[in-house]
């Protein structure tokens, strides 16, 4: 029914956009009338059926067939794309003689070829009244987020990505496939794992590893934190709990996000239960600690000065007098959908044991109906990973608060850290009451956008001033001047830290690198990811880029070397739209001579 050939994957900027994109063409040539209605009747469900992915009706009088199923495909997939992990913007169709051409963005190009063939096929399902089906259909996007959660970025990088992208901040696949990104190229980039980066220390990194010697960095720099014990055997709980004080709270030593967490336990049997959740993601000892009466605040510091604090609360349900808990819970999980960038970064409050437990201390289940007015608890903590909510209190903000969690993260050694204190005023002093409980070298930065700030100047914040493009400049020569070039490349050695790459290989002054594995532009991205490379010069053939795109999204300065250089025209305008200045030459040898200092200059490009 539908002929779909891929033509290029472009890693670089192209004629379809600036970021990598798959193109593909569609056939419809030989259609029967009847396959051709099944088309049309699926591309004007498709968006109805998802209506936040496919946007407008088909206009079924202007526009050919082929065009209008390759526009709805295409939104399609960028929708399921984005919809768990991924910042992709690139997705369009056109019309041509054949029938449509289209392209679609990919953080990997397979996962993007899985969306794309996934469209189609319910595309062609929706055409077809008597065979959609709604489960096979949610069974396979299950399958293609899977794939998402493993090749795109995660809602860390996503938010700093953002930021990258309003700031002109390329970004690149530290270690390809991994959480490990890089902002910036050569001496200007900044690696991330989460909100964590290469500029924190690693004694910073290890203080707060566990929350045991978190607790003891507090108290060695004088602040208060809550008593603890830890415990390994049930049978210890009730001795711990007896030092430490009703209530107490219990938790694994080294989980973040909320896991295992029990707070507020009032009597042996829920110390217990509490005990064996904290077990489920633990063998070591789990911490039996005082609990402090207040509320849970995250105070986010970047960069030495405090950026927000951010007032953390459980989940609630309120009631009407007519819905059961499980009815309120289902009506608030509503507006939390996977995608969290759509649902505020707000998550779904699971149904499970925790959850009856925490019922169950208010006496009352899932059955129960509210009365009107009656507000609840969800859970016990108030961590935004488990259902909690968040209130931006920043302007209210004690200065001792302030100067504590400052002091705090500049002792440790960290860029960006998220200090969790309680409180039961954050307008008051840390010396009235409030505690340290445990600072975090990864603190999600979801719970300041959740709070309402911006999620650009949240990114931009941690991105810091670091990260930004460094001088590069593109090369395009003829085929039989490659190895005439390369030998120069490896010859000019005077400069410190220039990287250069040609025909697959790549060096930094006169020292070589490895390339492996090999493939389009792996050269140009090993190089970039150099801190002592402040300027970098790439050499390629007109070939290279028809095929795979320009080697990054922008340059310097293009340098044209050839009278036969053949570059299709579409291509030339790439290669002008996207660098500051594009010079020809009639050959290598005249660009050689004609330039006083043909590749670089200490300030800068020789134009």
């Amino acid at each position: 029914m539908i002929h779909i050939k891929h033509e290029a994957t472009f890693f670089g900027a192209n004629p379809f956009a600036v970021m990598p994109v798959l193109v593909a063409s569609l056939d419809l040539a030989n259609n029967t009338s009847e396959e051709t209605k099944i088309l049309e009747e699926g591309s004007l469900r498709l968006h109805t059926i998802f209506p936040e992915w496919v946007s407008g009706a088909p206009d079924l009088q202007r526009q050919s067939v082929a065009e209008i199923v390759a526009q709805k495909a295409v939104q399609w997939a960028l929708g399921a794309l984005n919809e768990v992990r991924g910042l992709l913007y690139d997705a369009g169709a056109t019309a041509t003689p054949e029938g449509a051409r289209l392209w679609l963005g990919f953080h990997h190009p397979e996962v993007s070829r899985s969306a794309l063939n996934l469209a189609l096929k319910i595309l062609i399902q929706a055409g077809q009244y008597n065979t959609f089906d709604q489960h096979g259909v949610d069974s396979d996007l299950a399958s293609l987020w899977q794939l998402c959660r493993r090749h795109h970025p995660d809602y860390q990088a996503r938010i700093l990505m953002q930021a990258a992208r309003v700031k002109n901040i390329p970004v690149l696949p530290f270690i390809p496939d991994t959480r490990y990104w890089q902002f910036g190229w050569g001496s200007r980039s900044r690696i991330f794992f989460e909100s964590m980066s290469n500029a924190d220390g690693q004694l910073g990194y290890q203080f707060q590893s566990s929350k045991v010697s978190g607790k003891a960095v507090f108290a060695a720099l004088g602040f208060s934190t809550p008593e603890h014990l830890l415990v390994n055997h049930v049978s210890e709980l009730a001795e711990a709990a007896e030092k430490v004080g009703w209530p107490c709270v219990v938790k694994p030593l080294f989980c973040g996000g909320g896991k295992g967490v029990t707070a507020g336990i009032r009597s042996i049997s829920e110390l217990e239960a509490a005990f064996a959740h904290a077990r489920c993601y633990t063998n070591n000892a789990v911490m039996v600690e005082k609990f402090i009466p207040g509320d849970d605040h995250r105070l986010m510091v970047i960069d030495g000065k405090l950026f927000a604090a951010i007032r953390r609360a459980p989940s609630t349900v309120t009631g009407n007098g007519t819905s059961t808990i499980l009815q309120l819970l289902a009506a608030l999980n509503c507006s939390r959908s996977l995608n969290m960038m759509k649902s505020g970064y707000l998550r779904p409050v699971e149904s499970d044991q925790i959850l009856e437990q925490q019922l169950e201390r208010q006496g009352v289940d899932l059955d129960t109906v509210l009365h009107l007015g009656r507000t609840i608890t969800l859970r016990s903590n108030a961590n935004l990973s488990t259902g909690g909510t968040c209130t931006d209190v920043t302007e209210r903000v004690h200065p001792h608060v302030k100067h504590m969690a400052e002091t705090v993260a500049k002792t440790m050694g960290l860029t960006t850290v998220g200090i969790d204190y309680i409180t039961t005023d954050i307008e008051k002093s840390w010396q009235e009451g409030g505690n340290l409980i445990e600072a975090n070298t990864t603190p999600g930065l979801d719970a300041i956008i959740a709070a309402g700030q911006d999620p650009v100047i949240v990114g931009t914040a941690v991105l810091g001033t670091i990260p930004a493009r460094i001088p590069v400049q593109l090369l395009v020569v003829q085929q039989s001047d490659v190895d005439q070039a390369k030998t120069y490349l490896k010859s000019m050695t005077s400069s410190k830290g220039v990287g250069w790459t040609c025909n697959g290989e790549a060096g930094i002054d006169d020292m070589p690198l490895c390339i492996t594995p090999t493939g389009p532009w792996k050269a140009v991205h090993v190089l970039l990811r150099h801190k002592v490379v402040h300027q970098a010069r790439v050499v390629c053939v007109a070939e290279d880029i028809v095929c795979h795109g320009m080697p990054l999204d922008k340059v310097n300065h293009v340098v044209l070397c050839g009278d036969e250089l053949e570059l299709p025209s579409e291509w030339l305008q790439v290669l002008i739209d996207h660098s500051e200045a594009v010079e020809r030459f009639s050959s290598w040898q005249d660009f050689i001579s004609k330039s006083v200092n043909p590749l670089l200059t200490q300030g800068g490009w020789k134009h």
